[in-house]
């Protein structure tokens, strides 16, 4: 069985190394998942990844440059990532991506999904930067996430990774805006941005930065925007949860009311994956249909 495996793993090799670049290319479409070196519980060789890596060794820089504007998102994730490797303007990469807004299959270990462009080369970044805050002899944990938070905070190019996310009007991945806002004291001169991320775009993690800095404008936007605001999208919904447990968790009966209104209203929020449901059972909220 051993002699088998063996036999076509280097059989599957030996038609890559002989492909050309274009059917590499086209066998990287047709696949369609952004794959790390291996996959699965027992992280075995990616097929995909080792296409992207054959093909890295038949086109030039200014292809790969070009691949980074590919109508393909899953080429365009291989070649943000590598360029970002090679030290390639991530700002440049990174603002195409939030323009397009699109979302490729991937597959990282056992760990898979759907991630938006953005944050691929957010994360690949991230990483690059985090690799070399640390050393092998900084063994302590706690030590090691000091400093990787103190690198990323001090990095400039991150610092404008997160001004292109808050200054955004695109409907970006949630995660973004809790990575960058949940926990963390807010330089005040955020706070216009902060503002109009909070009640024009219904982001709950700008407003629960600012709630407390603004009681009149929270107060205004759950009497008058609040019930026609849109949550219909996996990002938003999260954000009306949020909105939901600040509203329930009040001690303002017509805000709990205003919950159970929008709740009532508009039920989209019911086909995303949520803890709604959860949040009103513990409140003993029985909706009205």
């Amino acid at each position: 069985m051993k002699n088998i495996i063996c036999f076509l793993l280097f059989f599957s090799g030996y038609l890559a190394l002989g492909q050309t670049k274009e059917e590499l290319i086209q066998k990287i479409i047709d696949y369609n998942v952004f794959e790390s070196n291996c996959v699965g519980i027992a992280c075995s060789p990616s097929e995909q990844f080792n296409r992207f890596e054959k093909l890295m060794t038949l086109i030039s820089e200014k292809e790969l440059m070009e691949f980074s504007r590919h109508k393909e998102p899953v080429i365009r994730a291989y070649a943000s990532a590598e360029l970002i490797k090679k030290d390639e303007d991530v700002i440049k990469l990174f603002s195409f991506e939030i323009d397009k807004n699109e979302s490729v299959e991937t597959q990282d270990g056992c760990i898979g999904g759907f991630d938006e462009l953005a944050w691929i080369i957010y994360n690949a970044y991230k990483w690059k930067v985090a690799s070399k805050a640390v050393t092998k002899m900084d063994k302590d944990e706690d030590v090691r996430k000091s400093k990787i938070e103190q690198t990323l905070i001090n990095d400039v190019t991150f610092q404008k990774l997160d001004s292109i996310i808050l200054h955004s009007d695109k409907d970006l991945y949630y995660m973004f805006y809790y990575i960058i806002l949940k926990g963390e004291k807010v330089n005040k001169s955020l706070f216009p941005v902060l503002k109009e991320l909070a009640f024009t775009y219904n982001n709950s993690f700008a407003f629960d930065c600012i709630s407390d800095e603004y009681p009149d404008e929270v107060r205004s936007y759950f009497q008058n925007d609040f019930l026609q605001a849109d949550f219909n999208s996996p990002n938003k919904v999260m954000y009306l949860d949020r909105f939901v447990e600040y509203l329930l968790n009040s001690e303002n009966e017509n805000y709990k009311s205003i919950a159970i209104q929008k709740l009532e209203k508009d039920d989209s929020w019911k086909k995303y994956l949520n803890f709604i449901e959860g949040k009103l059972k513990k409140h003993n909220v029985v909706l009205g249909f």
